[in-house]
């Protein structure tokens, strides 16, 4: 039986093997004033600035609008939000960040540029700049004054970005570095002045990062011709012979991998928070069409077929959502320990991020899938309206695809989820082996058993919460017993341990919002015990293509027997839940839980 954690702060991956407390978890509902009011600021913005041209975004015009509109957000201190004061920042924890990010990414190709400029480029400079490069820079990215880009996917190098061949060599003088190389898909790269520029230098293995101005002769190809964010510039970026003083350096030689891992940790969440945006816009425009569109004699939102659409599609928002504002609130509770404890504050900011990116992999892969299904479904709502060009459910299906490509592919997040839990389990940070083979031991005893019917609110869902973690964490060493260190060689099998893990994590995070938020409505519960049974079934099928992949023929399917019973449930009748949840949001006209 796994305990409750007394620490104040679960350690990131740690979920799976402790059980969490519903008082200990952020959640949306809980939003301070400060919160609502950036929130606000920002959608009063976005109705102003944004909304009446909306249009313009779904073509390349949106790219020569995006550098006017990034300074008026610089003069309303929107990029700054976490940035320190003195910096010309608000100093705000990540919460507001991310509660900020929420409205900030329902801008539609701006987004895009809002993100590269504010997470990729204030954040690389405040926690990687000298002093002096600080000094020089941050006000003015802050304010938006000197505009952005990033630059480290190359041809040769996209997934594998250590790969890259741009180089930067010595000047004879030892005064500068001569930059050569190329860059692709460098989002912000039409418009910025400065192009933080990942390389070797010299004969390194690994890379570094140099700021580099657009005007030491930086060279640009032209817009891409992208399936979708059409409004967002991206281009080729050319580095010829390129001189870089050598103070324009940027952290340490040889660092920038961490640099930029750092960097993609940050990104995933807020690529989770983007999804989020878009997801309840699109889920709008399907359940405001379908309250509309009559046919048969009633309005379609009427049909089982479509509410069970709306339903799903709530109910993985709902879930999405209480997922990253759970971690988001987790980094900040670390921040704050590593403070106490005499951690500077830029290495806190570091090392917070870092210790949950497992958690940020989780959120990325399961928010760009979620959002893209969400918008699947209401343009599938729509009909033929929908698959015209002209509506703006279509908009949204072209610029959603590229979310499971960029932060790292979801192939490469599903294969870093387990990886990362392995890690610290190795690194001996998680009891991992411990409370593995502790499992096996209560698993052949009959000790562990599926969960039953219960009358007590929440009951039924604790309890298969805590046998599914317990379940998954056998499923995990069956693979590693039988590969050992050469599990990180079998892909199939680390991508089906990941799509164990994270329904996990969603589900949970459901769970403790609802429990805080009970009395509020009963929408909560009926939408986390469907995600409840989603997260059984997902369970037993990857569980079952793992054990099969790493057991002998004649143990792989009475190991599957033995594990697969810990995931089944009692009965629920899942067609008038789903109605009941649908019914909910079709009143509401949105996505919108009391």
């Amino acid at each position: 039986m796994t305990t409750i954690s007394t620490k104040k702060t679960i350690k990131g991956g740690e979920f799976l093997l402790e059980e969490s407390i519903y008082n200990g978890v952020f959640t949306p509902e809980e939003y301070s004033e400060e919160q609502l009011m950036f929130r606000s600021s920002m959608r009063d913005f976005l109705n102003k600035e944004i909304e009446p041209i909306k249009e313009r975004f779904d073509s390349k015009e949106g790219t020569l609008l995006a550098p006017q509109l990034l300074e008026k957000m610089g003069e309303l201190g929107f990029h700054g939000i976490g940035v320190p004061e003195i910096y010309g920042g608000l100093n705000c924890d990540i919460k507001t960040e991310m509660a900020f990010g929420e409205i900030a990414s329902d801008s539609f190709a701006f987004s895009q540029s809002i993100g590269v400029h504010t997470g990729l480029g204030v954040y690389p400079v405040l926690l990687y700049g000298n002093d002096t490069q600080k000094e020089k820079y941050l006000n003015d990215i802050v304010t938006a004054k000197i505009k952005c880009s990033y630059c480290l996917t190359e041809p040769s190098a996209g997934s594998d970005a250590n790969a890259g061949k741009s180089k930067a060599i010595y000047s004879n003088d030892k005064k500068h570095f001569i930059l050569n190389g190329q860059k692709m898909w460098i989002t912000n790269s039409g418009f910025a002045d400065v192009f933080f520029v990942f390389c070797k230098i010299e004969d390194d293995k690994n890379l570094s990062c140099l700021i580099v101005h657009k005007e030491w002769g930086v060279k640009l190809g032209s817009e891409e011709n992208k399936l979708g964010i059409h409004g967002s510039s991206t281009r080729q970026v050319f580095f010829e012979n390129i001189k870089v003083p050598v103070e324009n350096l940027l952290g340490e030689r040889n660092k920038g991998f961490k640099i930029a891992m750092n960097a993609l940790n940050a990104g995933r969440i807020k690529i989770g928070v983007a999804n989020t945006a878009i997801g309840k816009r699109a889920l709008k425009l399907g359940i405001n069409y379908a309250n509309e569109r009559e046919q048969f004699g009633s309005k379609i939102s009427e049909f089982g077929a479509i509410k069970e659409k709306i339903c799903t599609m709530a109910t993985r928002l709902y879930g999405l959502e209480s997922s990253w504002n759970r971690v988001a609130h987790q980094i900040d509770e670390s921040y704050d320990e590593m403070i106490e404890d005499g951690e500077n504050q830029i290495e806190a900011k570091i090392k917070s991020v870092a210790e949950y990116a497992m958690e940020c992999a989780i959120i990325k892969v399961y928010g760009s899938e979620t959002e893209s299904y969400v918008v699947d479904e209401s343009l599938q709502i729509h009909g033929g309206m929908g698959f015209s060009a002209e509506s703006e459910i279509s908009v949204h299906y072209r610029n959603v695809r590229g979310n499971r490509i960029y932060e790292g592919t979801n192939e490469i997040n599903r294969i870093l989820i387990p990886t990362m839990l392995f890690r610290k389990g190795m690194k001996g940070e998680l009891p991992l082996m411990e409370k593995t083979m502790a499992l096996f031991n209560d698993l052949m005893s009959g000790v562990l058993s599926s969960s039953k019917q219960s009358d007590v609110p929440f009951e039924t869902e604790n309890n298969f919460l805590s046998v599914a973690k317990k379940a998954t964490l056998l499923v995990a060493g069956i693979a590693v017993q039988q590969f050992q260190q050469n599990i990180k060689n079998e892909q199939e099998v680390l991508m089906h341990l990941s799509d164990m893990i994270t329904p996990i994590y969603i589900f949970e995070s459901a769970l403790l919002r609802a429990q805080k938020h009970q009395a509020k409505s009963e929408i909560y519960k009926q939408m986390t015990t469907i995600l409840m049974y989603e997260t059984s079934e997902q369970l037993s099928n990857h569980s079952k293509e793992v054990i099969f992949a790493s057991s002998k023929e004649n143990q792989a399917l009475p190991n599957f027997k033995s594990i697969n019973r810990l995931f089944q449930l009692p009965f629920c009748n899942l067609k008038e839940m789903r109605r009941k949840v649908a019914n909910h949001f079709i009143e509401k006209n949105q996505y919108q839980l009391i």
